[in-house]
């Protein structure tokens, strides 16, 4: 009659993670190393697919012919002595081998504490070579901007808003345009609403 405690595996370590095929963790669309166990990641609804989508054909549009190069679906690990923590993050620009720029698509339906956003964000900015990380906002025209900045030696935040918005990757020479984030997502806002706005 008594309770049968859950057995918790032995924690892996970030390289046994990288190499095992996920269907070994679960049928979960796509897991994440926290504390050494995977952790199950939610399946992305059509909105954040598309937004993906759109983030990859300009990234990969306007890093042609560079040594970057868009990715998605590949590990960002955190700088840790006890390599015990991979995040996946939605998308991830690669240069010269280094993580740079990293992208994260926040649904309204992300139920994730904020003990859990922290955590996730600390471990983001503690990726070797990470200049810039984006959060794309699926169901707004809004992205929020963390860039490291030498000058502070530490990690700035703005956010960017409205149909008109444009994201600067300085780390990258680029601005994409929310138009082309958004396409196909959310509706674009007549020039008569924006002005009387």
């Amino acid at each position: 009659m008594g309770n049968a405690a859950r057995q918790v595996p032995p924690p892996l370590t970030v390289e046994k993670f990288l190499a095992t095929d996920p269907s070994e963790f679960g049928p979960a669309w796509r897991y994440e190393l926290v504390d050494g166990q995977p952790v199950a990641q939610a399946a992305p609804t059509p909105e954040h697919g598309a937004i993906l989508a759109n983030l990859a054909a300009a990234l990969k549009t306007r890093l042609r012919g560079t040594p970057c190069r868009p990715e998605g679906g590949s590990a960002a690990v955190p700088r840790d002595k006890s390599r015990d923590r991979a995040r996946i993050p939605d998308v991830l620009v690669r240069c010269d081998g280094l993580p740079t720029v990293l992208f994260e698509i926040v649904s309204p339906s992300d139920g994730k504490s904020q003990v859990e956003k922290a955590n996730r964000y600390r471990d983001l900015k503690n990726v070797e070579g990470v200049r810039e990380i984006v959060e794309v906002v699926q169901d707004e025209y809004l992205c929020r901007l963390h860039r490291w900045r030498n000058e502070i030696a530490g990690w700035q935040m703005v956010e960017i808003d409205g149909p008109d918005g444009v994201l600067p990757l300085a780390s990258l020479g680029i601005e994409i345009a929310f138009a082309e984030i958004y396409d196909g997502v959310l509706e674009p806002v007549p020039s008569e609403r924006r002005d009387a706005g």
